[in-house]
């Protein structure tokens, strides 16, 4: 936690003499958090459902938390402390105020135990001082001054830059360390950007090509059929992550700035596919529709043959263990 001085500018100390003698400190209201820890898999859905408002991210940040270390990590109990331990921190806003408690920290703790949500993703937070603007921090638990992170923190750290760069269109290579900004050893002295960052690439790649196998066959086939007239899309856009939502095959120009009746406008033509089988005239869908009918048709239980039965449905299952007693 040693970062929380150097974010802090020096100014703790001096704070908590102003405090003791009723320097007039304005407390900030409880620090709002997540709190939800995932696994990859769920943390990529989410920030794939992610909507981020202008502006969006163009950096992010690779910190370690030094203290807790993995050995000391606690889970939920130590993401509470760490909360705790903000609420009471220091600082000076841009009209000499004395302020006590964050609004605001790291957005992810990836941990042994999985990805910690901090603060929320989708708004700055609080990692290098003097550099939050439309940033985004990821902190790996332990202490990497002398030893590489490794296992499930390492991995799921990978996972998560990834993530982040692909969904915000981003280039991995800019990855930034808090201590190009401070004199800290943050993310730890072992941790080097020429080591880190093509293993950052190799996840986003695969994860691509993962993506991309997922897709129907008959928007692969689309995409292969325009791929001299598509364009790439530029993740961090507006228009293309609505595209990409209503699931068009891709862009055709690029953004196109129009003024209509005096008011300022962004085009951009997308490609769109129709689907209808033949001499069914009547069954027009969208190539996002025609795909939704196929997975729920794949997902839908068997029938049972040979029966007019209904089909039988497991019931969800209860969340809460059953610690009666049958008599």
């Amino acid at each position: 936690m040693d970062k929380i001085k150097d974010l802090l500018g020096g100014s703790g100390r001096r704070g908590e003499k102003e405090r003791a003698a009723g320097g007039g400190v304005i407390k900030e209201p409880p620090m709002e958090i997540d709190g939800r820890v995932m696994t990859v898999e769920e943390f990529a859905a989410y920030v794939e459902g992610l909507d981020f408002p202008p502006p969006l991210p163009n950096r992010i940040f690779l910190h370690h938390t030094w203290k807790p270390t993995v050995e000391s990590w606690r889970g939920r109990s130590t993401i509470l402390a760490m909360k705790a331990y903000y609420e009471k921190q220091l600082w000076y806003d841009n009209q000499g105020n004395l302020h006590e408690g964050w609004t605001a920290g790291p957005h992810i703790f990836v941990a042994p135990d999985g990805i910690w949500l901090f603060s929320d993703l989708r708004y700055d937070g609080v990692g290098v001082y003097g550099n939050n603007y439309r940033s985004r921090h990821v902190e790996m638990v332990g202490n990497y001054d002398q030893v590489l992170p490794s296992g499930a923190v390492l991995e799921n750290t990978i996972a998560v830059l990834g993530i982040l760069h692909d969904r915000l269109g981003l280039d991995p290579k800019k990855l930034a360390f808090h201590r190009d900004f401070s004199t800290k050893s943050c993310p730890g002295w072992a941790v080097k950007k020429e080591w880190i960052i093509p293993q950052v690439e190799a996840w986003m790649e695969a994860y691509r090509r993962a993506k991309e196998a997922e897709e129907s066959t008959l928007r692969r086939a689309l995409k292969r059929l325009l791929k001299d007239w598509l364009k790439s899309p530029n993740g961090q856009a507006a228009l293309a992550q609505e595209a990409a939502r209503r699931g068009f095959l891709g862009p055709m120009t690029d953004e196109i700035p129009m003024e209509i009746d005096d008011k300022g406008y962004i085009v951009q033509v997308f490609a769109e596919a129709l689907i209808v089988p033949a001499n069914e005239w009547e069954r027009v869908q969208s190539l996002k529709e025609y795909e939704e009918a196929q997975k729920a048709e794949k997902e839908a239980p068997p029938a049972v043959s040979g029966s007019s039965a209904p089909s039988v449905v497991a019931p969800p299952t209860d969340p809460y263990d059953f610690t009666g007693e049958i008599r």
